[in-house]
């Protein structure tokens, strides 16, 4: 939950004593709705933490740093163009009311950081020195240009006893860290002592350990949420999946039969006329010479219907093979599924089902801060290098890359090559729509098919070359096929000046 009135009281004093007169030496914004403010004051460095996430609002001292984007959000940017650097002059709180003021002077100028813990309005505004919103972290009744002003109160009785606080911090110790802070600043020693964050900053302190567990369990509740949708769709899956094989091996059953039904007919092949529909025949298998009528296709000959009724048979056969293992597989996957949703649904949580890795700054900042300025660098798929003409070519490293390469990267007007009848790198010379190919530059990109294929050690061969608008990859095919139209062909030589050439200038792609 948000910060309490007292608790907000009790931060604002034990901010005040540790930030007023500091420098903001660095901004950032680990997530959507969360800011840390590096402060340098006389002998230390503190980080201040604003959240304005409604169910976690607060704002308080932190020991140990957040993991941040790689690119900062439009706000944090906005807030690092205003007032980093600058200086805390002053942290007020608006009476009776969960509303925090940091004053800030940069160059003369001044702007007021509000920090509003005040629950699903939570918000942080940055304001100038006429007291006008410049920005707002989030979307909310106040507006860009408006005068900020703080929502009025609704008078509320007061309780005949008040509860005791939260947070009980110690008048003695409040007293010796004022002193302590006030009269000079603290030694490098001073602050490498055993908790000395909790002994410098108890408030801090407090609220750290408190909402870092709050936040762990809501992050196991969404890891368990998460698990129950994953386990009761894949359990939906699974029973779905045995339905379906039963189905199949049902289709196949009815040929269980069907061998002897072609051993018989083999014997009759002679009675069979073409457009004939069935055939009465003895079932010299049954002690009880049984007269069966098979069925045939009257569009085909007496061996196809044969044929027909082995390779059914076939099917029957191949199934009890292969689907039915499939079959207890899936069932066993089942019963495993069922397990683990029961547990699921008590709150019990497979510890080789939690999260290993990082957990990655928030999705929602990372979208915001996708910029499309200038192209994106060259992927690890393939290598770049020059040819004698200037011109960019392309190599592709695994059959993978090569797909990606030639469908992805390159254009419709790119020359596209390959080494004629064997493996190897997929080439692309980028060409301007409707250039020529220089001849130089046709024998580079030669060079480098021929070489990264499996004709190097041959040192020649054919190599194949077309634009890459007549390449296309076929349906089914293999990573690294494709069918080519229109092509052209050079038959070229390894040569290790121009090797050498080529080598030296090759790009860190």
């Amino acid at each position: 939950m948000a910060l309490s009135l007292f608790e907000c009281e009790s931060i604002v004093g034990e901010l005040d004593r540790a930030l007023v007169g500091g420098f903001i030496q660095k901004i950032h914004q680990p997530r959507l709705f969360t800011l840390t403010l590096d402060v340098r004051a006389p002998g230390q460095t503190s980080t201040l933490l604003v959240c304005v996430e409604p169910r976690f609002a607060r704002l308080h001292l932190i020991s140990q740093k957040l993991e941040n984007p790689p690119t900062p959000p439009p706000f944090c940017t906005f807030l690092r163009s205003h007032v980093e650097g600058g200086r805390i002059v002053e942290i007020s709180q608006e009476p009776e009311d969960r509303i925090v003021f940091i004053t800030i002077v940069k160059a003369e100028q001044v702007c007021v950081l509000v920090i509003a813990l005040t629950g699903n309005q939570a918000n942080v505004h940055i304001l100038n020195q006429r007291k006008l919103v410049l920005r707002s972290l989030r979307d909310s009744r106040v507006r860009v240009g408006d005068r900020y002003t703080p929502p009025t109160l609704k008078p509320v009785k007061p309780p005949e006893t008040l509860p005791p606080p939260t947070i009980d911090v110690p008048q003695d110790e409040i007293v010796i860290h004022q002193e302590g802070n006030m009269s000079e600043p603290l030694s490098e020693a001073a602050t490498q002592g055993k908790d000395t964050f909790g002994e410098m900053f108890p408030v801090s302190a407090e609220l750290e350990g408190r909402y870092r567990q709050q936040e762990r369990e809501k992050d196991q509740d969404a890891n368990l949420e998460q698990q129950l949708v994953q386990t009761r769709k894949a359990l939906k899956h699974g029973r779905r999946k045995i339905q379906a094989l039963q189905e199949d091996f049902k289709k196949t059953e009815r040929f269980r039969e069907y061998a002897r039904y072609g051993e018989l007919l083999k014997s009759h092949l002679h009675e069979i006329k073409k457009g004939q529909e069935s055939i009465a025949i003895v079932d010299y298998y049954d002690p009880a010479l049984p007269t069966l009528t098979l069925p045939l296709d009257p569009t085909k000959d007496a061996v196809w219907n044969m044929e027909d009724y082995f390779r059914k048979y076939h099917k029957f056969s191949g199934a009890q093979e292969h689907l039915q293992p499939r079959v207890d597989e899936a069932h066993k996957e089942v019963a495993r599924l069922e397990g683990k949703l029961s547990q699921l649904e008590q709150g019990i949580v497979d510890p080789e089902d939690l999260p290993r890795t990082k957990k990655k700054p928030d999705s929602s900042i990372s979208q915001r801060t996708r910029t499309s300025k200038g192209r994106p660098a060259p992927a690890q798929g393939y290598r770049t290098y020059t040819s004698a003409d200037g011109l960019p070519i392309l190599v592709g490293k695994t059959a993978k890359d090569n797909d990606h390469l030639t469908l992805k990267i390159a254009n419709p007007d790119d020359l596209w090559l390959h080494a004629r009848g064997t493996p190897g790198s997929h080439v692309v010379v980028r060409l301007e729509k409707g250039a020529m190919i220089p001849p130089e530059t046709l024998k580079d990109a030669a060079t480098l098919t021929l070489w990264f294929s499996d004709m190097r050690k041959s040192g020649k061969g054919e190599v194949i070359y077309t634009l890459r608008k007549f390449v296309r990859k076929g349906k089914g095919f293999k990573p690294g096929s494709v069918t080519v139209e229109r092509e052209k062909s050079l038959w070229i030589e390894l040569k290790e000046d121009r090797l050498k050439r080529l080598k030296g200038e090759t790009s860190p792609g």
